[in-house]
């Protein structure tokens, strides 16, 4: 037996002794929900500092009142 024989026997075997917990197509839809969960919480934040600008005042955020 070759080794190439030897090394793609080794292979298959190795896929077919591990499958996924999960399908492919599942483990891709928790991803892409997690990524738009993010990107969600991301895009929640983007004004915060316009909300809270009269806080700082116009002289650039100093501690002088």
């Amino acid at each position: 037996m070759s080794a190439l024989t030897l090394l793609a026997n080794t292979a298959v075997t190795t896929e077919a002794e591990h499958p996924l917990a999960l399908p492919a197509i599942v483990w891709a839809i928790i991803f892409a929900g997690g990524f738009v969960a993010l990107g969600l919480i991301t895009y929640s934040f983007k004004d915060v500092a316009a909300r809270h600008r009269d806080k700082w005042g116009k002289d650039g955020g100093s501690a002088h009142h």
